[in-house]
């Protein structure tokens, strides 16, 4: 506080310094500017009144005073006799001169001043009677009769305007009295005009000295300045020496270029660079730029540039690379140097080596943004990074999510460290799948989250394959494990900018669920298998038979670009399209002949029935609808609610030709089995009435191919 105080009157000190001599310098000459004015001003009003009585003076000396003594104003006539003479003098001297607007001649009659000659002939209208009237009663016209000494007065006011008069005495011949007087009328608006006339150059001659006397004076001022400033660079540079010596890192003064060229370096520099501090003085060794890493130098130009316009102090932080090529993280606080006139003079700071910093917050931020099992990132940055990739410039968006099936199982039978080995080795598998491109986190458990941007659904689907062929290949080769590794895998993909990626995620995770029903590793799967499980026990039903029927609805459903969320349902719509039968007898679903018509109509409640279960439980109540459908007819004479045409399900349909084409092939307790072609004949033969047209061409078209295989 003390040392600011100490700056502070030091500072007001030196201004005092500087001011004072200047505002001295600056009030002479102002006076002196005054009084000569003042000087030249008199004497020009001098010699203006000097003028004018020279040219009365020489009017009254060619009057004739006998013939001005003989002129007598008649006061019952209000006239005067014979003064035509004097007043045609008196009018061409008006005439001959732009400067006097009235002259005339006075005298004294029975203690009143009259004008018994003047030049109203060289007037006109009104302003004659007027301007004389005005001289008749002038007291100041009585002074020349009293004194009877010429005079110049000063500007007065008169209802006729403002003047300046020249009154000159006319003595008689006989006893040397004032018999009369001259006098001469001036404008005094014009005798001051032409006053200032004259004073123009004087005036010229006196703003050249001021500016002079102003230029000397800032020239003056700069010198004390320069020298003030100076001496506080001298005294500043002992104390920076002392106070740098003690400071941590590097303090310096360089130059505002692209080199940052440095005049003063303190010793700290050798322990933050490696370098001595006269190696960067002058760019001895090399320039302070040259070690600022390439990547940050138009970074810190920019940022310089910035606050140096505003006038702010700068704070940075970047990298550099020392003698040893050692990278460390330094901090730069700094400030411009303005001279006087607002340009930079130099920059002046301090460098710190923040390396150790840098480090511990690298370390917060990874622990922030990554899962500490696995090193993906965790749930928080793919919250983050899934806002940031849902911009139109990163459509097509796939979000493909993989949970570990059985983990559950593995915790519980051989411990949570063997778990956690699982994931750590599913998180390594499914990242050798991935290119840069692509975002891979642990949510947590065994699941895990990929963004995929630039990714159709397409593309995505092959992710998904890749994955799992990676882990199959890796279950190959691990003939000694307790277990093979199994994942689930679900995805969809956002193409417009419309839809909500709230949609797309809640669309990728229901398609894993669907995956996981199917997957025997799954815990999920357990309602299919129990429910299975009791459809064969009570019917014909097999196995084998869902199988066969999941290969040839895949082929089917390929073949029209199906979305794979339907491919999964087609998946389980293969294996539980008959569940119904679990509720019909026993003694019908196993009767070797023909069905009577009560007991077909007890059959044929078998689709609503397994409507019904489908829809009591929550992972199959989506296949509901097919399973309903799924004896429907293309010409609307099936059952139970008589659809034809489109009105029939997709994957119905699908499932209606699958279906009887492996009835077909395959023998039943009533009949035996169909060879191959019959039974394509016979499917096409029902094209248009009990099966989809369309579907039924494909079918038969890949089946074809299939059988040639």
């Amino acid at each position: 506080m003390k040392q600011k105080k100490t700056s502070g009157i030091s500072s007001q000190k030196m201004k005092a310094r500087i001011i004072i001599p200047i505002i001295s310098m600056l009030l002479i000459a102002v006076i002196l500017a005054g009084l000569y004015l003042r000087f030249s001003w008199n004497r020009y009003h001098q010699m203006a009144e000097s003028e004018a009585l020279q040219m009365a003076q020489s009017v009254e000396s060619l009057l004739h005073a006998e013939h001005i003594e003989t002129l007598i104003f008649d006061d019952s006539t209000q006239a005067i006799s014979d003064a035509s003479l004097v007043e045609q003098s008196l009018v061409r001297l008006v005439e001959a001169t732009d400067s006097i607007y009235y002259a005339y001649i006075l005298k004294q009659q029975h203690g009143n001043i009259v004008v018994i000659a003047d030049s109203s002939a060289a007037d006109s209208g009104t302003f004659s009677p007027m301007i004389r009237s005005c001289e008749e009663t002038s007291e100041i016209n009585r002074l020349i009769f009293e004194t009877g000494r010429s005079m110049v007065t000063e500007s007065i006011s008169a209802p006729c305007g403002d003047w300046i008069r020249t009154l000159v005495p006319i003595f008689g011949t006989e006893n040397n009295n004032v018999i009369a007087a001259l006098g001469l009328s001036y404008s005094a608006s014009e005798w001051q005009t032409n006053l200032r006339t004259k004073m123009i150059p004087d005036i010229a001659v006196v703003t050249c000295l001021a500016v002079i006397i102003l230029v000397l004076a800032n020239l003056f001022r700069k010198n004390l300045e320069f020298k003030e400033a100076e001496k506080s660079r001298q005294e500043s540079e002992c104390s920076k020496e002392v106070f740098f010596s003690h400071l941590p890192g590097m303090a310096y003064r360089c130059k505002y270029d692209q080199n940052w060229t440095m005049d003063y370096v303190s010793e700290g520099c050798y322990a933050l660079t490696g370098y001595p501090a006269g190696g960067l003085i002058a760019n001895r060794e090399l320039s302070y730029n040259e070690i600022i890493l390439p990547e940050y130098r138009s970074i810190v130009q920019s940022e310089w540039e910035r606050v140096l316009v505003k006038h702010e102090r700068y704070h940075g932080e970047y990298e550099i690379i020392t003698k040893t090529g050692e990278r460390k993280w330094v901090m730069e606080l700094g400030q411009g140097i303005y001279n006087a006139e607002g340009n930079v003079e130099a920059l002046e700071g301090l460098v710190l080596d923040i390396s150790d910093r840098k480090k511990k917050e690298h370390q917060i931020a990874y622990l922030r943004e990554h899962d500490f099992l696995t090193g993906l990132f965790n749930r928080n940055y793919l919250e983050q990074e899934k806002k940031r990739l849902d911009q139109s410039e990163y459509l097509p968006l796939s979000i493909l999510i993989c949970d570990i099936d059985g983990l559950r199982v593995i915790n519980d039978t051989y411990g949570h460290e063997e778990g956690d080995q699982l994931i750590i080795k599913t998180a390594k598998l499914i990242q050798g799948c991935l290119h840069n491109d692509y975002v891979l986190g642990h949510t947590g458990g065994g699941e895990f989250v990929l963004l995929l941007p630039y990714t159709d659904s397409h593309k995505a689907h092959q992710v998904k394959i890749d994955i799992e062929n990676t882990i199959a290949n890796y279950n190959r080769a691990q003939k000694d494990a307790l277990y093979a590794i199994s994942v689930s895998i679900g995805h969809s993909t956002k193409d417009t900018v419309e839809q909500p990626i709230q949609d797309i995620t809640k669309a990728a995770e229901e398609y894993l669920n669907r995956r996981k029903l199917l997957n025997q590793n799954s815990s999920h799967s357990a309602i299919v298998s129990s429910i299975m499980a009791t459809l064969y026990a009570k019917s014909q039903e097999t196995e084998k038979h869902g199988q066969r029927l999941g290969m040839i609805c895949q082929i089917i459903g390929e073949q029209l670009g199906l979305t794979p969320n339907e491919l999964g349902d087609l998946q389980l719509l293969s294996k539980l399209h008959d569940i119904g039968k679990i509720g019909i007898d026993d003694r019908i679903l196993n009767k070797p002949g023909k069905l009577s018509e009560e007991e077909w109509q007890l059959m044929k409640q078998h689709p609503e029935i397994g409507r019904k279960i489908a829809m009591s439980t929550p992972q199959l109540e989506h296949i509901a609808e097919y399973i309903l459908c799924h004896h429907e007819r293309w010409d609307g004479a099936g059952y139970p609610m008589g659809l034809k045409g489109q009105e029939i399900p997709v994957l119905s349909r699908i499932l209606s030709i699958a279906d009887a084409f492996d009835a077909m092939t395959e023998d039943r307790v009533y009949r035996k089995a169909m060879t191959y072609e019959a039974a394509i004949r016979e499917i096409e033969r029902n094209a248009g009435t009990q099966f989809d047209p369309e579907i039924t061409r494909l079918f038969v078209a890949q089946m074809a191919t299939y059988h040639t295989v």
